[in-house]
């Protein structure tokens, strides 16, 4: 802290961590745990019989069950995690209008309602 450099003596040394008992090598942080997670096999009944499934198929599945039960805010979840509706060339950057393009939308939009500029 402070202005200056801190005195030599009291750096910490070269190669040396200046937390030492801090997280051991090799344990997993949350985003390895969470796949590690949804790729967990677990044995379900589905129609009358016992299947293998991974957590992140059955999260799915009980999605899509929502979904047809009239959950709108599960169906468009469910739209947009699957992608419909964006075709394999279409990116990020081909959906984003510029002011310029909102203004002639605008524009157009009110000439049909017939108000004028």
């Amino acid at each position: 802290m402070g202005k200056g450099r801190s005195p030599v003596a009291t750096r910490f040394k070269a190669g040396r961590s200046g937390n030492p008992k801090g997280r051991p090598k090799g344990s997993k942080n949350a985003q390895s745990l969470a796949k590690a997670e949804l790729s967990r096999k677990v044995v379900v009944t589905v129609n009358g019989r016992k299947k293998s499934m991974t957590v992140a198929e059955i999260a799915s599945r009980r999605l899509g069950d929502k979904a047809m039960t009239g959950d709108a805010k599960a169906f468009s979840f469910l739209i947009a995690v699957a992608g419909v509706g964006s075709g394999p060339d279409e990116s990020l950057a081909d959906r984003i209008t510029t002011p310029e393009q909102d203004r002639a939308i605008l524009a157009e939009y009110f000439k049909r309602k017939g108000f004028t500029e």
